[in-house]
């Protein structure tokens, strides 16, 4: 509902909110468009969580307020973000920290890796806190990284809520699972606005609170039962990681330039540009460029998937986590490097492409 509102008012707060630089070089839509859409998976998520609430369950009802309490930094900044456009991604990833921090001192943070050495290091607080900062808040950040196409944040997002609330419900943890379960049918709220047309996008606001909420739930997942693989909690998470470690190395040691320069290199970029678009351009169709842009979210899904049912599937398991992130880094690695030497899997191209060649 909150989607819809954002949609229909866009005359009176378009100005503000719309992501009016068509020019960046991540930019793939023609026409400016709110990016407020964090708004309503936030609210949806609170309403969800109200409703599923019930005066029994405790531990839920204490946990899901403390949850938004810790979210609040890094929510805050995206949504300025979003309105001003002058909010840094350095401001932005600090104040993932501070959620981090906040959701520590709550909860607690990362006490097991699975490495007796490496648990040992980490009983101690200090070594805790600022694991557990860089993890949780990292793991905010990398989602924004993915959030490039119509639908692509969302749908990933979905399924990795989803993962954790399946895995959640295996081990009877019932808070986590109402918390999941109620951010997954939010999102799925605002899918229905930005897919495939793109009415209203995520926005910083959006991805910050959605990366902060699962990397936290993930984390608690694994300290509030033993039973679950601390390598469970990097695999569900895995792609937006390993998409921005990728990017990270590609643009420090690869191109030279800062790593926090935007480019139009990722992996996404590559399919909307040399597998998608040039259907449209190879059989004269240049119009409809929402829906040429929603096109590239569906090959992200399928690969997400390559790491994410698995992980599902073998949550307790940590050579067969360790296997399915394997595979997952093996497939992108493999499709990227044919991507950007123009070596395109004849098979994934479009249909009417194929034909024409």
């Amino acid at each position: 509902m909150v989607g819809g509102l954002i949609v229909a008012s866009e005359r009176w707060h378009g100005a503000y909110t719309g992501d009016y630089d068509l020019n960046k070089p991540q930019a793939t839509h023609k026409r400016s468009t709110p990016r407020i859409g964090g708004l309503a998976v936030f609210a949806g998520t609170l309403a969800g969580l109200l409703v599923l609430g019930r005066p029994d369950n405790t531990t839920l009802n204490w946990l899901w307020p403390a949850l938004f309490v810790a979210s609040m930094p890094v929510f805050v900044a995206g949504i300025l973000e979003d309105i001003t456009k002058d909010i840094g991604s350095g401001k932005r990833l600090l104040a993932a920290f501070a959620s981090a921090a906040i959701a520590w001192w709550f909860f607690g943070g990362v006490s097991r890796v699975g490495f007796s050495f490496i648990d040992l290091i980490l009983s101690f607080w200090p070594i805790s806190l600022l694991f557990t900062m860089i993890a949780v808040g990292g793991c905010t950040h990398a989602l924004n990284i993915v959030d490039g196409m119509n639908g692509l944040a969302g749908m990933v997002a979905m399924l990795m809520a989803s993962s954790i609330a399946l895995v959640a419900y295996q081990v009877n943890d019932l808070a986590i699972f109402a918390i999941a379960l109620a951010m997954a049918s939010s999102i799925v709220g605002f899918f229905v606005w930005n897919f495939p047309f793109g009415r209203v996008f995520l926005g910083d606001g959006g991805a910050y609170f959605i990366g902060f909420m699962l990397a936290e739930l993930a984390v608690l997942l694994v300290i509030r039962n033993p039973s679950v693989s601390p390598f469970y909690a990097l695999a569900v998470l895995f792609y937006p990681v390993f998409e921005t470690l990728f990017s990270i190395w590609r643009r420090r040691f690869k191109r030279g330039v800062p790593v926090d320069q935007p480019d139009a290199l990722h992996l996404h970029q590559l399919i909307f540009r040399r597998l998608v678009r040039v259907t449209f351009s190879r059989t004269g169709r240049d119009a409809v460029p929402a829906l040429c842009n929603a096109l590239t979210s569906p090959y992200l899904w399928v690969l997400t998937l390559i790491g994410l049912v698995p992980a599902t599937i073998f949550w307790d398991n940590a050579i067969l986590l360790c296997i399915s992130m394997l595979v997952f880094s093996s497939v992108y690695i493999w499709l990227y490097s044919r991507l950007v030497a123009w070596r395109c899997p004849r098979w994934l191209l479009l249909p009417s492409v194929s034909r024409k060649r």
